[in-house]
This record gives structure tokens, C-alpha cells and sequence, in this order.
């Protein structure tokens, strides 16, 4: 991504505004699939040149042109919802037009959970989807900012790439802390970290995370079980392991993304030593544009957000967890 391209982040939530959204079709150039993990890339400029890091598009399940028919009759409503989807990266496809700087597509990641990513997970290149986007407001980068620690826990690392483009693209030091239960629950390849994060003379992880370290990023895994060159135990104990190395904490800012259980436990971190943190918080939405009501935040002072209108990016200083937590239990 080229300095002419990047979409700047906002300075705080406030100068966050929601874009016009697309509503049409994307068609498949390219689609990767490993493990129990699949990358689509979708071709359109209507959607990649409005996004900003954090936001969400919905896919819905209408292939058109594609004999794979998505069958709707004996399923719940729920099933049949559209699916939020982090935007995990930009593309310029410069093919045929390498003058133009300006994104051309967007990618998504996602597990192969149910129905509806098992049915998008077998669409191949050039099948036409319909789509919706940019939706929601995404991160900001706070005054003063001087490194940004993205934390995620498994598929949570989906708004992370085009996040950490964007955040190095205006000066920002960048590190990530990737958790999984396993190392074949990485949604991305490991693999042997060129400049690791040291403590005490040894690495706090010798394994990296492909994606991260391609671009210049420092990263760092955690494996709940153990395993021989990873870090061994969560994600926000290896953040909590990483901040003990950190002697100057001004100009640090937390971003996180994961399940609930993780991020409060790394907002409690964060707030405890003062950081500021922000996290993209995942719920099941119907519409996407704040229509349906179906995606309450529970926030301070017995009140709510919607998670795709006011979100799904939040500061954690505003969430309730004790009645979100509990609502979701």
C-alpha cells in the first residue's frame, strides 16, 4: 500500500463519520483456502476506496451467475442473515492500470463455522456475490500515539492487516499479539520471527506471524498449549508479559480483537495501567445499518450502542462487561 492510498485514521471517535454504503455486487478474483480457515478477495473500487480500517462489509448469500445455490427453505432466519465481515485488507490490482494508486478490492477472512461460511467457502474466482459496505466506524489514532500493540485472539486478527498498513503508514510503531488454543488454530502461517520481541536476552515468542512480518511488523504467538518456541499461555498474558518490558508507557494505545472473555481481561489490563484501548466487538447483526436494533452494546450508565452503527469499534472504558458478559453467558 502506497502512502497516496492509505485511508487516515480519525483522531478520535467523535471525527468518525459513517460512509456512504455500496449496495450491489463484488465479484471473486481470488480465494485462498487452508485449515479451517478461507480469504476472499473481492473486486470492487466502490467499497475498497471508502473503507477505513475497522469497518465491516456484509456478504449475503445470493451467488448470482453460480450454480452453487445457496437452499434457504429448511433453515432458521438466523442462518439465512447476512454475515459481517472485517475488511482485512486493500488491494490496488494494478494489473492493466499501473499508473492508478487507488484500491481496486478488499479482502476478508473468516473460520468455516456453519451453513453460511461453509456455503461461502466453496465459491471460486469470478463468481459475483452481493455485497454491502463500508459499514460501522472503525478504529481512531489517538493524539500523541506512539505505539499501537494489536492484540487478537484467533480469527479477531481479521481487521489487524489493514489496520497495521495503515497505523505504519503514518509513523506509528506497530506490534501484534496473535493467541490460539493450538498452532493449527492459526488463522495465519507461523513462521520463524526475523526480529523477535525480547525479554530478558530470549524471545517472548521465536515464531511470527507471516502476514505481520512481511509488511514489518513485530509479532508474537500464544499458544494455550504449550509448544516448543511459543509463547505458552494466553494472548493477554503474553500482552501483560510484553508491557512488563516496556519502561516508557507514554504514547502506548491497545487495540483488540477477539472473544469477549479475552477482551475484558485486556481492557482491565489496559485501563489498570492507564493505556488507552480500543476494541471491535463482534455480534450477530441484521441489516448492518442500525435498522433492526439486533446488536445492543451494553454500555456505562444503563444505557446501549448498536454494534454496527455506533461500532462495532468501542472504547473499552465505555463497556459494560458485567452485563455483557453476562448476557452472552
Amino acid at each position: 500500500m502506497s502512502i497516496s492510498s492509505v485511508q487516515f485514521l480519525p483522531r478520535s471517535p467523535e471525527q468518525r463519520v459513517l460512509p456512504n454504503v455500496f449496495f450491489g455486487t463484488a465479484r471473486i478474483v481470488a480465494k485462498e483456502r487452508y485449515r479451517e480457515f478461507c480469504r476472499l478477495t473481492f473486486r470492487s473500487p466502490e467499497i475498497a476506496q471508502r473503507v477505513k480500517p475497522g469497518q465491516f462489509v456484509n456478504l449475503y448469500f445470493e451467488g448470482l451467475e453460480n450454480e452453487l445455490r445457496f437452499e434457504r427453505s429448511s433453515l432458521p432466519m438466523l442462518t439465512i442473515l447476512p454475515r459481517p465481515f472485517s475488511v482485512l485488507k486493500t488491494l490496488t490490482l494494478r494489473k492493466g492500470e499501473i499508473k492508478s494508486e487507488a484500491p481496486k478490492a478488499f479482502s476478508v477472512l473468516f473460520d468455516i463455522r456453519g451453513t453460511g461460511t461453509s456455503w461461502l467457502a466453496q465459491l471460486t474466482a469470478d463468481v459475483p456475490v452481493k455485497v454491502a459496505g463500508p459499514l460501522g466506524k472503525g478504529f481512531w489514532l489517538p493524539e500523541g500515539t506512539k505505539t499501537a500493540v494489536l492484540v487478537a485472539g484467533g480469527i479477531g486478527i481479521a481487521p489487524f492487516p489493514f489496520l497495521a498498513e495503515t497505523l505504519k503508514a503514518q509513523g506509528i510503531e506497530v506490534i501484534l499479539l496473535l493467541g490460539a488454543q493450538t498452532k493449527d488454530k492459526l488463522p495465519f502461517d507461523p513462521v520463524r520471527a526475523e526480529f523477535p520481541i525480547i525479554k530478558n536476552g530470549k524471545p517472548l515468542s521465536y515464531w511470527s506471524i507471516d502476514e505481520f512480518e512481511s509488511m514489518g511488523v513485530r509479532s508474537a504467538i500464544a499458544l494455550d498449549k504449550s509448544e516448543e518456541g511459543f509463547f505458552a499461555g494466553t494472548v493477554v498474558q503474553l500482552f501483560e508479559t510484553w508491557l512488563s518490558t516496556q519502561k516508557e508507557r507514554e504514547g502506548i494505545v491497545v487495540y483488540g480483537c477477539g472473544p469477549k472473555p479475552m477482551l475484558k481481561a485486556l481492557s482491565e489490563i489496559a485501563l489498570a495501567n492507564k493505556l488507552h484501548c480500543q476494541l471491535s466487538l463482534e455480534e450477530r447483526m441484521g441489516c448492518g445499518i442500525g435498522i433492526c436494533f439486533g446488536c445492543p452494546i451494553p454500555i456505562k450508565g444503563n444505557s446501549y450502542k448498536l454494534c454496527c452503527f455506533d461500532g462495532p469499534v468501542f472504547d473499552a472504558s465505555e463497556v459494560d462487561w458485567e452485563r455483557y458478559i453476562s448476557r452472552n453467558s
